[in-house]
C-alpha cells in the first residue's frame, strides 16, 4: 500500500505536465514452484499460464520528431499502475500493483521514415490473488510509438512470490497496445 502511494505522489507532483497513457496487453506466463527462488528456477515442472494486463503510465510529452537525419534522445523515470490476471484451464488470480519504468527514448528521422521508439526496465511491487501475497515483478521491454500517441510494444521478465513454505517463480512475456 505504501508503495501504491509513493508511485501516486512521485505522479502528481511536480510534473503536472504528464498524460496518462493506457496499455492493454496479452501475457503469456511459465511458472515453476519450489522450496527457494533458485530450486524454483531449476525446477522442469512448469505450470502454463495465460492472461491479460492492463498498464496505465504517467509520462511527460513525447519527443519531437527530429529534422530528417537527426536523432533526439531522453531519460526519463515513469510511475506505473498495473491490474490484471492469469489463468490456466483450472485456476484464475487477478494481481494489481505499481511501479516505476526507467526508460530510454529516441526520436528519429531517417530515411524519410519519422520514428520514436523507448526501452526500458521497470520494477513493480504486485499484490497477487484471493489471500493478497506480496510478489515482484522485474521487466525488460520496448516499444514503438505510432501516430496520435498510439504504441505497440512488448516485455519480458520475472515475477518472483512468495507462497507460504514455498517460492513461485514467473517467466512473463507480455506484448501490448498502448494510447494517450
Amino acid at each position: 500500500m505504501r508503495l501504491v502511494l509513493a508511485v501516486l505522489l512521485v505522479s502528481a507532483t511536480a510534473h503536472a505536465d504528464r498524460s496518462t497513457v493506457m496499455a492493454l496487453g496479452v501475457t503469456g506466463d511459465a511458472r515453476a514452484t519450489g522450496a527457494t527462488y533458485s530450486a524454483a528456477g531449476d525446477s522442469n515442472d512448469l505450470a502454463k499460464l495465460g492472461g491479460a494486463r492492463l498498464t496505465l503510465t504517467f509520462e511527460e510529452p513525447a519527443l519531437p520528431i527530429p529534422e530528417p537525419g537527426a536523432v533526439a534522445t531522453d531519460g526519463r523515470l515513469v510511475p506505473e499502475l498495473v491490474a490484471g490476471f492469469l489463468a490456466d484451464d483450472v485456476h484464475a488470480e487477478g494481481f494489481v500493483g505499481a511501479g516505476l519504468r526507467a526508460e530510454f527514448d529516441m526520436a528519429s528521422h531517417r530515411r524519410a521514415w519519422p520514428m520514436l521508439t523507448g526501452v526500458y526496465v521497470a520494477g513493480r511491487g504486485l499484490v497477487i490473488g484471493a489471500h493478497q501475497d506480496p510478489g515482484a515483478e522485474f521487466v525488460l521491454g520496448e516499444y514503438l510509438a505510432l501516430a496520435h500517441g498510439r504504441r505497440f510494444g512488448w516485455e519480458g521478465g520475472a515475477i518472483m512470490r512468495p507462497r507460504g513454505d514455498s517460492r513461485e517463480l514467473d517467466a512473463v512475456v507480455t506484448l501490448y497496445y498502448g494510447w494517450r
